[in-house]
């Protein structure tokens, strides 16, 4: 049985982050305990990992099983609910379907082969103790910004400041440039340099809710994956992103 009811905001949250890799398919892991999900960008090179608890939900009846789902086609029907709609998931295992009720409109979407979505799980990496904190809306600023200087981002920490930056070394550029005092928190044994493609973290800036997140946690180092944590929904439901750093051959 998989009986659950959520707020729009919370299964919009869900649909809209996921789908910054660009996939419309999603394994949803629904445990006793809440519902999780691992996805990755058909490249390998950004992937976005979630643990939605229980707490989460209005209700939540679930017996844990895997269910494949479309993610356009949910994120389809939750356009049409209110800011304050409830919405209603039920699953019909009999035709692998899930049922889903937002207001007077039920619509059915069939559930999709769980074996032929591609999961992966998070590697364990050490940042050597790097951290920065930093307020959801200076994140998205800075993540946004540098998109207008092109393709690749610069991420730069010491021990007094960071940075992030795009565009040419001595031709047009966006600088976005904090002190520690206008951090949560920073945390660096040594000052350290890596790039990436923006794509994925402007699109990560352009999703995430300021309203149900108020920090980030941001860790990178050279030649590792940049990856950022954070939780929302008072702490009921935790993010991770990463995205592989991009080398260049000098």
């Amino acid at each position: 049985m998989l009986r659950v009811t959520a707020k729009q905001q919370v299964m919009r949250e869900i649909v809209d982050l996921l789908s910054i890799l660009d996939n419309e398919e999603a394994k949803f892991r629904w445990g006793e305990k809440g519902l999780a999900c691992t996805s990755v960008d058909v490249s390998h090179v950004a992937m976005l990992e979630m643990m939605v608890a229980d707490e989460c939900f209005e209700t939540y009846e679930v017996e844990p099983m895997d269910v494949g789902i479309d993610l356009r086609k949910l994120g389809e029907v939750l356009s049409l609910a209110g800011p304050n709609d409830l919405i209603e998931l039920d699953y019909d295992q009999g035709t692998s379907s899930m049922v889903v009720h937002v207001s007077e409109v039920r619509r059915t979407i069939r559930g999709l082969d769980v074996s032929m979505i591609e999961e992966v799980k998070l590697p364990s990496l050490d940042f050597e103790g790097m951290k920065v904190v930093i307020s959801t809306e200076k994140f998205a600023r800075s993540f946004k910004a540098a998109k207008l200087g092109g393709d690749l981002v610069d991420l730069s920490v010491d021990a007094s400041h960071f940075a992030v930056r795009s565009g040419e070394p001595t031709g047009e550029s966006v600088e976005t440039k904090f002190e520690a005092g206008e951090l949560g928190e920073l945390s660096v044994k040594q000052p350290s340099t890596s790039t990436y493609s923006i794509r994925f973290p402007n699109e990560l800036a352009r999703k995430i809710n300021p309203g149900a997140t108020e920090t980030l946690e941001i860790q990178f180092k050279a030649s590792y994956p940049l990856k950022v944590d954070w939780v929302s929904n008072g702490g009921g439901a935790k993010w991770t992103f990463l995205l592989a750093p991009r080398v260049t051959n000098d």
